[in-house]
């Protein structure tokens, strides 16, 4: 089976000053500019590292245990129950949110990694679903998932979108799952570098289901719509995270009036996920990665 997923100072100067204190007093004030500046640079990026340490922390939700995974090779996007012309410009959005995170997208004839279903009964539809492919949904007992309890939330509830993320450990040189499958062989990996800055193994989104109930979405803009569904696609996001005070589209259903696609923080955050070394030992270890390169995003914008 495939797995589908940033004080001028002024100084007087007195008649009887001489020539070179004049000077002096002209020079002194640019040094304590420059310092100021400096100083507000660090004060700037230990903010962002701190936005982004929170902003995981409260949204993200990889399985227990495991780092936040990411799309690691071309992205089959396709839509179910949706009309044809409706459906074509929801996958192009989303190949375009994913390639502008840094990622890939298949061409025609793929194999599905992330399916988008359209309803109007998202908890019905989430039941069906994991009852018709329920190895699809939890491959594995640890490590590919958000386990049991998460999955029985999938299928309750009144979301307007909801979503299921597989994930998979894999060898970093061969792509080779690095997790027992249910129903398959254990694994065998070699370490051939070992490393407490880096391991062997990342993780790989491999499938990812998005459901949207169109009864519960007519008050949000349908681009606004699709740029929410391309970010819960492209990282393991926390249905039940903490919002509040965050500059993000996630919170396009808590004021739906405030958004018309992805802000400039979501494109910062999902660049930053698709560009940090995705082999980090743990998750701490991952975020300021990720932090770093926010950091140097918006230094070089």
């Amino acid at each position: 089976m495939g797995f589908w997923t940033i004080a001028a100072v002024a100084a007087s100067l007195t008649a009887s000053e001489p020539p070179q204190a004049a000077v002096q007093a002209q020079v002194e004030p640019e040094v304590t500019q420059i310092d100021e500046v400096e100083v507000r640079a660090r004060m700037r990026a230990a903010q962002v590292r701190e936005r982004v340490d929170a902003f995981i922390e409260s949204n993200m939700a990889p399985p227990r245990g495991r780092p936040l995974a990411r799309w690691n090779k071309p992205v089959c996007v396709a839509t179910a129950y949706l009309n044809s012309q409706y459906a074509q410009a929801v996958i192009d959005r989303v190949a375009e949110r994913i390639i502008e995170a840094g990622g890939d997208v298949a061409g025609p004839g793929c194999k599905v990694d992330l399916m988008i279903v359209g309803t109007d009964d998202g908890a019905r539809t989430a039941r069906e679903l994991v009852r018709d492919d329920p190895r699809g949904y939890r491959p594995s007992r640890s490590a590919t998932d958000r386990g049991g309890a998460a999955l029985r939330r999938f299928q309750e509830g009144e979301a307007p979108v909801r979503w299921w993320h597989v994930s998979l450990p894999v060898n970093i040189e061969t792509g080779e799952i690095a997790v027992h499958l249910d129903g398959q062989e254990y694994p065998t990996n070699t370490v051939r570098d070992a490393s407490r800055l880096r391991t062997n193994v990342r993780d790989d989104l491999a499938r990812v289901v998005v459901i949207v109930d169109f009864s519960r979405t007519s008050q949000v803009r349908a681009g606004a719509l699709v740029d929410y569904i391309a970010f819960v696609a492209l990282a393991q996001v926390n249905p039940d995270g903490e919002l509040g005070g965050q500059d993000t589209i996630l919170n396009l259903f808590q004021r739906p009036g405030d958004y018309t696609g992805m802000t400039q923080w979501d494109r910062d955050y999902l660049a930053a996920l698709y560009k940090a070394p995705p082999n980090r030992p743990n998750i701490q270890a991952q975020a300021r990665g990720i932090a770093d390169e926010v950091v140097q995003q918006r230094r070089d914008r």
